[in-house]
Formats: structure tokens, sequence, C-alpha cells
């Protein structure tokens, strides 16, 4: 099968709001390998999938998920809980969990090992803790660390620390690394041959050719229709 197809946010651009059961549910329709999606907490402890730190304007964390679920209702959709998506999900498609923040990662995990096996799901953060606490709590988690942090402080630093993360993989306990595109320099590739590298966010259909010829492990996509077309041209081929 080569790389696998892995839907960001759900089939985000195909439909009007990512993170949405319904954006699950076209991934799914469309025969993907994995969805990715982000998840945060909320007041009262409950756990959501949602990738902005707010929502119209309020933080996730200062609001209760029956206030958060009104605020998106009255815009359009609603905001799924992490274990909907778990259970729409289950038996038909692998789960690329992101922790957007740290502090619950031994919550998250006892949620989702509730419901599904160590092969079903892998868990990833761009935070080292993160990834280093899930270890810690289950060291049977497939982990990866996210790479292309967007506007960092200390840019120079960070950028040279993601081009060449070696040894940050190595004392976070990383299995995999899922670096943004465009940091696929410098011999990447080759440098990672240890590790599955999963890149994101991929939509130009060129790029997901070339990429997959380079022989990434897992394609992060909003549009995996499109991608699931290119694979099927390149496995014709193969």
């Amino acid at each position: 099968m080569g790389c696998k197809i892995i839907a960001h946010r759900g089939a985000s651009g195909l439909v009007e709001y990512d993170n949405s059961l319904e954006s699950f549910r076209k991934a799914i329709e469309i025969g993907v390998d994995m969805i990715e999606f982000d998840v945060r907490r909320t007041k009262d402890g409950k756990l959501v999938a949602f990738h902005d730190s707010d929502i119209d304007g309020r933080k996730i964390s200062s609001l209760t998920y029956s206030e958060i679920v009104k605020i998106s209702e009255s815009i359009g959709f609603k905001v799924p809980l992490v274990e909907d998506v778990i259970k729409l999900s289950k038996g038909k498609v692998g789960l690329d969990i992101e922790l957007k923040e740290e502090g619950y990662e031994d919550i998250l995990i006892k949620l989702v090992r509730g419901h599904l096996d160590h092969d079903e799901f892998v868990m990833k953060s761009f935070s080292d803790r993160a990834v280093k606490a899930i270890k810690r709590h289950d060291p049977k988690i497939r982990t990866g660390l996210l790479l292309g942090v967007e506007n960092p402080e200390n840019k120079l630093k960070t950028r040279l620390s993601e081009l060449f993360p070696g040894r940050r993989l190595k004392r976070c306990g990383a299995d995999f690394v899922s670096p943004n595109y465009r940091l696929l320099k410098l011999f990447f590739m080759r440098r990672m041959r240890e590790r599955d590298v999963y890149v994101w966010t991929v939509n130009d259909v060129d790029l997901m050719e070339k990429l997959m010829k380079k022989g990434v492990d897992g394609l992060i996509t909003d549009r995996p229709d499109l991608a699931c077309k290119v694979r099927s041209k390149i496995d014709l081929y193969n």
C-alpha cells in the first residue's frame, strides 16, 4: 500500500468545518488509512476535538463543554468529544491523535485505551514533554514529535532543532517524526531512516506525488480524496 493517507482534521478540505464528525465521516467514506485530529481540555475536564485555543474569542479551557456546544451550534456545527470520534472511527480507520496541550496525557490515554488497542492509534505533539509523558504512562503507545512550529520565539534555534531533531527524538522517546513538508531538506529523510516520517500538511497533487516517491511513510492532507488517487496512480506503475 505504501504511504499512509492521513486525513488532516478529517476531510477538512471537503467540508465546512474541520475536526467535526461530518469531516471524519467524509474521510472514512473516502477510504483513508488514518484520521488526524486535535485534542483540548475544557473547564469541566472534558476532552474535545478542536484545533484552536479559543472559540468565538473565548478560551476553550475557560468554558464548560455545554457552553462550547452552545457556541459552536450557533456557528453551525457541534464540537465533538474525543470519545465521540473514537466511537465513530473504531473498526473503520486508525487515529492520529494530536495533543495541543500538556497535563492530561494520562486522562487521554485512559480514555483511548478504554476503546482501542495499541495498533489502532498513535499520539503526537509539538511538545517534547507531552510525548515523553505519554511514553512514561504507556510505553506501548506509538508516539510522534511534530516539527514546524509557527512563529517560534527563537527562530534559528528552533529551526535547527527541527531540521536536525535526532537528539530531541531520542530524549522524548518518539517512535516517529511528523515534520512540515518544508523541513524535508538537507538529507532529512536519510537521517530519519530509523523512524517513520509523517509529513504535513500537503494539498498540492504534484507535491503529494513527489513526497510519496521520496518515501514518506505518511502524508497528512486536507484533501485525502486527491491523495488516495495519487497513491493509486503510483502503485499502478510500481
